[in-house]
């Protein structure tokens, strides 16, 4: 694995930096962008696998993200481990501001959603009292989603394309 480490670290340092990254948020970011560069095939495969990743990353299906983004990434003939990189953007930190992004998104969509209330589904104690989040949370993370893999697949492939390029003009 490129950028890997000699000694591994404990499991409980790891768990934490999935969530908060000891190096902060801009070097993980710089990091993550520097392994998808690094990735081998072409650049629509890794483009294709990145917005694979950051499509299931908007999904409010949490814990098939990964599931979602290969199986889109193999549809797409992109890259699993591109898909699986990017995908990691869903953390428990970022998925809550994801989930409301898609709901607000999904209301424009569906007029007569019910305005979301935290405390009136504790008071409940309900899985029902979700349903009627549920279509517009879906449809806006299928929208935001979208959007977003569309608005990082163009950028991505021109970047590893001229990483490719610059890599063929060396040798």
């Amino acid at each position: 694995m490129s950028f890997g480490r000699r000694t591994q670290k404990p499991l409980l340092d790891r768990l934490r930096d999935m969530v908060w990254p000891r190096m902060g948020w801009g070097r993980a970011l710089r990091y993550r962008g520097r392994q998808l560069m690094r990735i081998s095939g072409s650049p629509h495969a890794i483009a294709a696998g990145a917005a694979a990743g950051i499509f299931a990353a908007f999904s409010p299906l949490f814990g098939f993200h990964y599931i979602i983004a290969a199986t889109l990434a193999f549809i797409l003939g992109g890259s699993i481990l591109a898909s699986a990189a990017v995908t990691t953007l869903a953390n428990p930190l970022t998925m809550p501001m994801f989930w409301a992004a898609s709901y607000e998104v999904g209301t424009l969509f569906l007029p007569g959603s019910p305005h979301f209330s935290a405390t009136a589904l504790i008071e409940q104690h309900s899985w029902s009292a979700l349903e009627p989040f549920i279509a517009p949370l879906m449809l806006g993370s299928v929208v935001l989603g979208g959007g977003l893999a569309l608005a990082v697949y163009f950028p991505v492939r021109r970047l590893i394309a001229m990483r490719h390029q610059r890599k063929q003009a060396r040798t």
